[in-house]
């Protein structure tokens, strides 16, 4: 061992011996000192407290770089920073941001129009994202994580203004926030935020130097995207933290467990990018081109997730608009409101999700532009479903009523000809059965019911009413899940939010009786035992089913029932009517009950000839 460690020290020593003799470069000449001013200590206030020496926001002070290569000194950008950490906030008529100076970033994001908890301001800002230490208005630089480690602690100036009426921004009268920083050394910040004084609509600006050139960098703009969630936000599909995006043709969307590694979409990257942001169930915040020849908006969607939390959760997004050296964007940070984001163009009303499906967010979207026509003049989100059930039950009663209809008088003559079926089946069984012997008792059968002039499938007519109602129902669901007019829309009495379930599960055990007694009124003249039941089965696991699902999709289902059992009755009636007229006696000429009959002699010959056993016609 010992000579193994001698011979490792000779043969290196050799090799160092060898370089410097052969291949080293000589030694560049002395540099002249670097003249700088000292920095002072921090000192202690005559309070005790500990004073900075750094300037006060805003305060610039001199330097100068060593030359290059020995040439003239170059000078670099004056030391711009805060002297201490200081929060302040942004107020406007819809919002409310909590700042600090530490890395010139939001600490919460608050939207005063909507409330959750007990009252308390949505907050887009979760705090898990604080913990992460990743806030909007954050810049990173990719390619140098100790540089975005400084500028996320760095004590940045600040400057809050308003914005003035005509200001060049398009917001109108608002609030604006100027973030700037150097270090002295080359790397400097600049970045902004503007809010219009009322709605959501906002401007970003940012951008990165190292020595007076722009160098790639990401400003984040959302994190997380969640607020503390209700008792029922699993129940429907509540979302949080998931990315969307618009790519000119359709909207992409990526929930937060597929986002296992950052991706970054731009036209350069083959992605072309019309908006994208963080989406919840009800809330986004969503980046735009700035008009008038912004640059390629290129955006980031990153997972991230706290160490203490690793393999237990869901990684947690971070979005950022990622540019060479910064630019201007419009921003939107608010409600999932149609009518507000669709006055805002740019089809951002396409970031409610009605569905992934073309037909269903067809019929979802203009269910919902009925039902808020509807409410614009009821002024109640509950007694409007009402309504909208009514005009849809009445639009669709001529086919329910036909195929109602049908069903019954299928159900009618499958009954007379029952014994005959069952005495085909009964004549089969004692044969040895085969494939044969069955398709030759099948045969038997249909030709029975054709012979009779019965159609077989006519009672799948009663499902009818019940397969175009599932659109509907799909579409009602996915409205009072997605819209944000639902939200905490009240009712009546206790139910006091349409979006979530009866507290005290009143109105699906209502639900659950009517269509039972629905059912018992369709299914009376229905012959088959079996069927019966099953038809019985439905309403008893439907009403388990609707338990926990929003009230107004348990009204919506309850209305319809009610409805169902009105039209119900008007079919039943003029059913039986109809039967009465079929089985009505013959008069003297012919008619058959108030049955009117052809006009002459060609109508009492066709009486005639309809009474069995008696002569045929006369002379």
């Amino acid at each position: 061992m010992e000579k193994r460690a001698l011979l490792a020290i000779v043969l290196s020593v050799a090799v160092m011996a060898i370089y410097y003799t052969f291949f080293a470069p000589p030694l560049a000449p002395p540099k002249a000192p670097q003249v700088t001013e000292p920095r002072q200590e921090a000192v202690s206030s005559p309070g005790g407290e500990a004073t900075s020496p750094q300037p006060a926001a805003g305060a610039e002070v001199a330097g100068t770089a060593a030359p290059p290569s020995g040439g003239p000194a170059a000078p670099v950008a004056p030391v711009v920073e805060a002297a201490a950490k200081e929060e302040f906030r942004l107020i406007t008529q819809d919002q409310d941001i909590r700042l600090t100076n530490e890395g010139g970033r939001a600490t919460w994001w608050k939207l005063t129009q909507y409330t959750i908890n007990g009252g308390m301001a949505v907050d887009l800002i979760p705090q898990q994202a604080r913990t992460l230490g990743l806030l909007p208005l954050q810049v990173e630089v990719k390619d140098d994580p100790e540089l975005t480690k400084r500028l996320a602690i760095a004590l940045h100036a600040h400057e809050l203004t308003d914005i003035p009426e005509g200001d060049p921004s398009g917001l109108g009268p608002g609030k604006r926030v100027a973030f700037t920083y150097s270090d002295g050394q080359g790397i400097s910040v600049r970045k902004s935020l503007e809010l219009g004084q009322a709605g959501y609509r906002g401007r970003l600006t940012f951008e990165v130097r190292r020595n007076g050139a722009p160098i790639p960098a990401t400003l984040i703009w959302a994190s997380g995207l969640s607020q503390p969630p209700d008792d029922d936000t699993s129940v429907y599909g509540h979302v949080e933290g998931q990315g969307v995006l618009h790519d000119g043709r359709e909207v992409l969307r990526f929930p937060p467990e597929n986002l296992t590694e950052p991706r970054v979409y731009s036209a350069s990257a083959g992605t072309p990018v019309r908006w994208a942001g963080l989406e919840s169930t009800y809330f986004a915040s969503l980046l735009l081109p700035a008009a008038g020849g912004a640059p390629e908006l290129a955006v980031a969607l990153e997972p991230h997730r706290a160490a203490q939390q690793e393999g237990s959760s869901q990684p947690l997004l971070a979005a950022g608009a990622v540019a060479t050296g910064g630019g201007a964007y419009q921003l939107f940070v608010g409600p999932k409101d149609y009518e507000l984001l669709r006055s805002l163009g740019h089809g951002l009303e396409q970031v409610i999700h009605f569905s992934n499906f073309s037909l269903i967010y067809l019929c979802t979207k203009w269910l919902f532009l009925a039902l808020t026509w509807i409410n614009s003049y009821i002024g109640n989100y509950g007694w409007s479903i009402i309504v909208l059930t009514f005009f849809l039950r009445l639009a669709f009663f001529p086919l329910m009523y036909r195929s109602s209809i049908t069903m019954r008088q299928t159900s009618k003559k499958m009954m007379k000809v029952q014994p005959r079926v069952k005495a085909i089946q009964e004549r089969y069984r004692k044969m040895k059965r085969s494939m044969e012997t069955q398709r030759q008792m099948n045969e038997e059968v249909m030709a029975l019911y054709k012979k009779e002039g019965i159609n077989p499938m006519g009672n799948l007519g009663g499902c009818l009413p019940l397969l175009l109602q599932m659109p509907i129902f799909i579409a009602f669901y996915n409205l009072l899940a997605v819209t944000i007019e639902m939200r905490q829309a009240p009712f009546i009495f206790w139910i006091q939010d349409l979006s979530r379930r009866d507290p005290y599960y009143v109105t699906p055990l209502l639900m659950g009786a009517s269509w039972i007694l629905q059912q018992w009124m369709t299914s009376s003249s229905i012959p088959d035992p079996m069927q019966r039941r099953m038809m019985m089965l439905m309403p008893v696991m439907f009403t388990f089913f609707m338990m926990n699902m929003p009230s107004g999709l348990v009204i919506y289902w309850l209305t319809n029932n009610v409805l169902g059992m009105a039209q119900q009755y008007v079919t039943n009636k003029k059913a039986d009517e109809l039967d009465a007229r079929a089985h009505a006696p013959q008069s003297e000429d012919g008619s058959a009950g108030s049955e009117p009959q052809a006009g002459g002699r060609s109508g009492r010959a066709g009486g005639r000839r309809r009474r069995e056993g008696v002569e045929v016609s006369k002379g």
